[in-house]
């Protein structure tokens, strides 16, 4: 009787439950005011009348099982609690069936001031309002959270202050909506020069291989996969993978994101382009791999190369922050690598792109991972670049204006003191004028997981790892090795990732974790 129960429930969902061993469920008081209803509408930030439809959640069990609903809660001794409208009563998981839950929280919309990003020693990344630091800690006042965060100083590798520049075009990702993915048909080899260019048409030539010009050659074994969306990333491992969306761009913008990578790479972007292609219509593309950069021209359908240039900046990394920005008006494009310049591109006959598509394409078989991006008007100042950071002294990066190596004496109320090595008295400046600060003798380190430890992804971006002990309607409490106690607001997150130590030791994590 209890099996054709479990079968009938199963089907009521429109899931077919392989591992029944796996899952249990047990009947839980439903309120008497359903709640569960997929595309619940939910009044905006506001108040004043603006929606936000919400998609259902899903939760995935490690065996592979999905289910739409609605989360419930959670306790570290009775797991997971959800909610579909076709089940009478409340599902209950056990928490070592867990694989992960997307809430789509509603987009969060703060003041600027909330965008610092404090980056740990162990690769997570918390944001929020810079209220102090000193010797020993920093004092982050986060909207997702019910009491200011206290992060001792030696966790900390690195602060991004928040900008004050205006006009944010576009950040995320946070899902696939208004982006579209293809498999690019024209095989090339990153270990040739960009195509030459005869009579307007790419001659590909590889190796005891001739293409001929222009000719279209499909890859090996069929069409590659393209870019899939994965916890805030776009993640693609084959070449030729394309994707791309249109944005308002403005005359002057800055297109940056955070790329990581294994092994060797090749990446394009491809920004002002008219169509959805990465080799016609009216664009530029600015390639790179971890040795050199090249800007090509097209032109309808004609493509031009504006030069190359080497560099050792990616040597032996795999992770930086790469910025492409464009002064239309001056016709300029320059490439930043981690507040670099490795080159500038200057087009005299006249500006070729006529759209306002970003496209992404990797043209080599790697793992390659973009984040973090975000599209932003541009002032048209370009950095002078922090240089090395010398060993037991912090870095500090301005914002247009270079580097200080020294020591940070401390932030407080909007102003950064700093000792500098040429100067006999601190130096105090404004937060909003400093891009990043390195601190002194850090390093990334792998995080070090534990049972029952839980990995969160922010609605507005950044990861962290916690051990979860109770999610209630308005509070998450846990466990952090970092910050001790924790206290969240549930609407804070748009993923949670459970059993991390059985999916490190399966071999099925996330290739990027252990950067």
């Amino acid at each position: 009787m209890k099996n054709i129960q479990l079968m009938f429930v199963a089907a009521l969902c429109g899931t077919v439950l392989s591992t029944f061993a796996e899952i249990v469920i047990k009947p839980v008081r439903t309120p008497s005011v359903s709640t569960n209803r997929p595309g619940i509408i939910v009044p905006g930030p506001d108040g004043g009348g603006i929606t936000y439809e919400q998609p259902p959640q899903v939760i995935e069990l490690l065996d592979g099982d999905v289910l739409k609903g609605t989360f419930v809660g959670f306790d570290s001794e009775g797991g997971a609690k959800w909610r579909h409208s076709a089940v009478k009563t409340d599902i209950e998981f056990m928490t070592d069936s867990l694989s992960k839950i997307s809430l789509f929280p509603r987009p969060y919309s703060g003041a600027s001031s909330d965008n610092t990003r404090v980056e740990l020693v162990t690769g997570e990344e918390l944001s929020g309002e810079l209220l102090e630091m000193n010797n020993r800690h920093l004092v982050l006042k986060a909207w997702y959270s019910r009491n200011t965060l206290r992060i001792p100083r030696e966790k900390i590798l690195a602060i991004r202050p928040a900008s004050a520049e205006a006009g944010v075009i576009y950040e995320g990702p946070s899902g696939m909506e208004g982006w579209k993915g293809q498999s690019v048909k024209v095989a090339r080899d990153p270990r040739i020069p960009p195509p030459v260019i005869i009579q307007g048409r790419p001659l590909l030539n590889r190796p005891g291989i001739n293409f001929g010009a222009g000719k279209e050659v499909p890859m090996p074994g069929g069409a590659a996969q393209g870019w899939q969306y994965s916890n805030e990333s776009f993640v693609a491992t084959r070449s030729n993978s394309l994707i791309g969306r249109e944005m308002k761009l403005t005359d002057k913008v800055n297109v940056e994101f955070d790329l990581n990578w294994r092994g060797n790479f090749n990446l394009g972007i491809s920004v002002f382009a008219d169509k959805f292609d990465a080799y016609s219509g009216n664009s530029y593309m600015v390639g790179f791999s971890p040795n050199d950069c090249y800007l090509m021209r097209m032109a309808n359908n004609v493509q031009n190369n504006l030069g190359r240039a080497s560099f050792q900046d990616l040597r032996g990394k795999t992770k930086a922050r790469i910025s492409v920005r464009i002064n239309k008006e001056e016709g300029t494009i320059a490439l930043v690598l981690n507040n670099r310049v490795v080159k500038e591109w200057e087009d005299n006959a006249g500006f070729a792109g006529k759209g306002g598509n970003v496209n992404f394409v990797l043209l080599q078989n790697t793992y390659a991972k973009v984040s973090n991006i975000r599209v932003s008007q541009w002032d048209g100042k370009l950095p002078s670049g922090e240089g090395p950071q010398k060993e037991g002294k912090d870095l500090l990066v301005m914002s247009s204006a270079g580097s200080l190596s020294g020591e940070l004496l401390g932030i407080l109320d909007g102003k950064v003191r700093f000792k500098a090595a040429f100067s006999p008295e601190p130096l105090e400046m404004t937060l909003d004028t400093v891009a990043r600060i390195n601190l002194a003798d850090t390093k990334l380190e792998k995080p070090k997981l534990g049972l029952g430890d839980v990995r969160v992804t922010f609605s507005n971006g950044g990861q962290f790892t916690f051990l979860l002990e109770n999610w209630g309607a308005d509070r998450v409490t846990g466990l952090s090795t970092v910050l001790g106690r924790v206290e969240f607001q549930p609407d804070a997150f748009s993923l949670l990732e459970f059993n991390l130590t059985k999916k490190e030791g399966s071999g099925s994590a996330d290739p990027f974790d252990d950067f």
